[in-house]
């Protein structure tokens, strides 16, 4: 509703034309005109409903104009005009011509080609999700930050809003004296004006995108350091770290760590981090990164740690920011020409991420999580309703829908697997030399490409990689014995039961098998192939070596037999992938729902955080959706069988501290198996033990309670006693630790009934904690029948303080599993996905989810229920 008041505001002020006969450029701008650098200088409070500003763009042009397209969304323009020499300014009407911010400028005589400034006067309203210049209060003080990509840099100041137009960045912000600014770079000075204000002048970048502009302001904590010299970067680098006043105390993780990220990846690159500072700053409502030039913005649970800070959340904040530094160099230096090669920033940042926090914190899991992102990835990639990797966008209102799961996680398992194929030191080598190439300019996908196989000697890789990143589906690789030892393949895509078949698709898979004690790999080119004998005695055949591959497999019924027997003794990343593969047979119609049990047992006694209860989630999920009330109850009961000698092995103390001295890895399979045992199985005494520890702690024990174990002993506690809801919620709202509320904000939603979910209205809650509550209780088989209902009566009255987060949000929904509620979910969606700033296939995608389980549970739901009534 707001964005509509201002563009007829925006209307009446700047005299609107009707669109061109020519048509409005939805996609790339004309070549007609380019930016070569801009000046913006921007009035900022965030006390305030609106911001303002003038922007100066200098730009050169080709061609005699009396119109230019540019980019504006919802800004209130007051003056336009361009410049050019001595002559007297030449006046222009400004107008916005669609939704997505495509803008045209109609001087009042013809423009010559050459060199012009334009100049514009503006203005807009703060936004509450994160887009453009958004803002959020936290204990009673405003504060404001940015988010431009991918195309909201025009909601702030008009622009050439492109990856493609990079320019250099002059930035000035006003601002409340007593507030602090901070921009791409580094401060320059400050002058004192009338009415109490502070104008701060930053130097001038280098060329950059506007999607990477960025600005924050507010009464922050900000924490002074420098990371040190070292055998790449020869001079100490300025590095700060923001947050909201009173964090400043959670800042020291980030900044201890940090620069052993940064180093890392320094090394790998070969070349120093490439500007003049480093700055990451908190948000919290952010919800993730991003990685603008020396300004990375965080959520407050990826930079905000406590001393005891669990695994997982030190994980997250290794990957993230070795994710958001990796850009840097491969997004920010070197940038995509045009959205649809966006994959290729972060696939590459993704696996990076990955890469370097595994080496940064071994112990923590890391390498194994990237392939599970991978395993997520197949499940989308499987749906009748998909996009390839790289997919031709023509249209802005397309642009979002490239940053998703295929982009990220299917992206980067690519990129991990081409890798692999060709060994780190080949791999790098090409890496490098595509950076040289095109520093500080743009870059497409074919450029990498070509410089890879250029760098590798090997053509293979082009048509290797297109076939990944141009077409969409899962390869799945059989593997049939021949003589010798040795195994024939074969491939064809992966098509689960509801899944209507393709056209027949080729892909150049690298196959990579192992036994253990050794490795074969094979170039599959064609439908057919063959793979020598695996050297190694070991009893058991893997058909993805270290999980690096993207695909899945099959194997021999023998080949399973042993595999599932060495089941507790297989690597973490081989026994993921088989684990993965077994199921998607199930799915598939390929294997028995006897032999996924036989597996759940068989991967539950190993050591790794997320193999073990593979299976028994897949299980207890399926049960959950496509269930009978009985096939619930027996899930939860194999779920206490397998929980119960894996948590006496381990022991469950859920005191603060209990655990601070065992390894990583330890501690988080036993947080993994207490949720199984407590929250799907409902076993006692474990409920009945974090349930009081959760009573404790809320009546101020502060070591009763691990961070370890807050989330599902709040949900126990809750089940015991639903009165205590209302304290906990209390705690929520005046805790400032950004971890505690967001554990206990997912609690109360998975436990609190439909009656809670009006208190997200509650303006103490952040936007995320809102959200949070609303998918909890959606994943809650036992609630989420009544949360859908909730949804339909809530969902437009969410927007106007949600705004784009819910676009984020419509995936949640794919926990049904009927064809009625399929229904129930496009009829809620489909009429608001303008207003929720989302295209279609992100609907699409969780009615495709849907659709498929109902499938499933019609052609082997019996299956299945007989198999989890056998287990009594």
């Amino acid at each position: 509703m707001r964005m509509r008041l201002f563009l007829v505001l925006a209307a009446l002020v700047a005299a609107p034309f009707s669109a061109l006969a020519s048509g409005i450029p939805l996609g790339e701008l004309p070549n007609t005109a380019r930016p070569t650098a801009y000046r913006v200088a921007l009035t900022i409070d965030p006390g305030k409903a609106d911001f303002s500003g003038t922007t100066e763009i200098d730009i050169e042009t080709s061609a005699p104009l009396t119109e230019m397209f540019l980019h504006g969304n919802g800004l209130v323009v007051s003056r336009a005009e361009a410049l050019t020499g001595r002559m007297a300014p030449n006046k222009a009407r400004y107008e916005q011509l669609n939704t997505t911010g495509v803008a045209s400028l109609r001087f009042a005589r013809p423009l010559p080609p050459g060199r012009h400034v334009l100049r514009f006067s503006h203005k807009a309203p703060f936004r509450t999700s994160t887009s453009g210049l958004y803002k959020a209060e936290v204990a009673g003080r405003p504060y404001a930050w940015t988010q431009f990509q991918a195309i909201d840099a025009r909601r702030v100041f008009p622009a050439f809003d492109e990856p493609r137009h990079k320019a250099p960045f002059t930035i000035s912000i006003t601002a409340p004296d007593g507030m602090k600014a901070f921009a791409n770079a580094p401060e320059a000075g400050t002058d004192r004006l009338p009415g109490k204000q502070l104008r701060h002048r930053f130097e001038t970048t280098g060329p950059m995108p506007t999607y990477l502009v960025a600005l924050a302001v507010g009464d922050f904590d900000v924490v002074d350091g420098s990371i040190p010299p070292n055998a790449v970067r020869k001079e100490a680098l300025p590095f700060r770290a923001i947050a909201t006043k009173g964090q400043a105390a959670r800042l020291g993780t980030t900044m201890a760590q940090t620069p052993a990220i940064l180093t890392i990846i320094e090394d790998w690159f070969g070349t120093p981090y490439p500007f003049p500072k480093l700055d990451v700053i908190a948000s919290p409502i952010h919800g993730g990164a991003m990685e603008n030039s020396g300004l990375i913005v965080f959520d407050d649970t990826l930079l905000l740690l406590g001393e005891d800070a669990p695994p997982s959340q030190l994980r997250s904040f290794g990957i993230v920011m070795a994710h958001e530094l990796a850009h840097m160099w491969f997004g920010n230096a070197v940038t995509p020409r045009w959205w649809d090669d966006i994959w290729l920033n972060e696939s590459f940042a993704e696996w990076m991420g990955n890469e370097t926090a595994a080496k940064w914190r071994p112990d923590l899991g890391v390498g194994i999580g990237q392939v599970q992102g991978a395993l997520y990835a197949m499940n989308l990639d499987s749906l009748a309703e998909g996009r390839p990797i790289r997919q031709p966008i023509t249209d802005n209102a397309d642009i979002n829908s490239a940053f998703d799961g295929i982009t990220y996680s299917k992206g980067g398992q690519v990129i991990r697997m081409m890798g692999g194929y060709l060994g780190e030191e080949r791999f790098q080598r090409g890496v490098r030399r595509h950076l040289e190439r095109h520093w500080n300019g743009t870059a497409t996908s074919d450029d990498f490409f070509a410089n890879m196989a250029a760098s590798a000697g090997d053509p293979r890789l082009v048509p290797a990689f297109r076939s990944f990143v141009d077409q969409r589906g899962v390869p799945l690789v059989r593997f049939g014995t021949a003589p010798g030892g040795a195994y024939s393949l074969s491939q064809e895509r992966f098509r689960p039961i509801g899944v209507p078949d393709f056209p027949e698709q080729r892909w150049l898979i690298p196959v990579c098998a192992a036994s253990g004690e050794g490795r074969q790999c094979a170039f599959l080119e064609n439908s057919t192939g063959a793979l020598a004998p695996i050297i190694g005695t070991a009893p058991w055949v893997t058909g993805n070596a270290n999980g690096a591959g993207y695909y899945r497999f099959d194997l021999p019924p023998a080949d399973w037999d042993r595999l599932l027997a060495a089941g507790a003794a297989l690597p973490a990343a081989e026994a993921l992938t088989a684990a993965d593969s077994l199921w998607a047979g199930f799915t598939a119609g390929n294997g028995s729902f006897a032999r996924v049990l036989a597996g759940a047992r068989a991967f539950a006694r190993h050591e790794d955080r997320i193999v073990s209860p593979f299976l028994a989630g897949r299980i207890i999920a399926f049960a959950g959706t496509a269930g009978s009330n009985a096939d619930q109850a027996a899930a939860a009961r194999f779920a206490r069988d397998l929980a119960a000698p894996k948590l006496a092995a381990l022991g469950l103390n859920p005191a603060r501290g209990a655990y601070a001295a065992e390894a990583a890895d330890r501690r988080q399979l036993r947080q993994i198996w207490a949720a199984y045992a407590v929250i799907e199985g409902r076993a006692e005494p474990e409920s009945a033990r974090l349930a009081d520890a959760a009573r404790k702690a809320l009546a101020g024990d502060a070591d009763a309670l691990d961070p370890l174990f807050r989330t599902t002993a709040f949900r126990a506690a809750l089940r015991a006693d639903p009165k205590l809801a209302g304290p906990l919620f209390e705690a929520l709202a005046a805790s400032d630790d950004p971890l505690f509320r967001r554990q206990a904000a997912s609690a109360l939603g998975a436990e609190g009934g439909p009656a809670l979910l009006d208190r997200t209205a509650d303006t103490r809650l952040q936007n995320l904690e809102a959200l949070g509550m609303i998918s909890a209780q959606l994943a809650n088989p036992e609630a989420r029948t009544e949360a859908l209902g909730w949804l339909e009566r809530n969902l437009d009255a969410l927007r106007p303080r949600l705004g784009g987060l819910l676009g984020g949000f419509v995936d949640s929904t794919a926990v049904f599993c009927s064809e009625a509620d399929a229904a129930r979910v496009d009829a809620l969606f489909r009429p608001r996905l303008e207003a929720l700033s989302i295209g279609a296939l992100d609907l699409d995608r969780p009615l495709a989810r849907i659709r498929l389980c109902a499938a499933l549970k019609a052609e082997r739901g019996a299956e299945a229920s007989a198999a989890l009534t056998a287990l009594n």
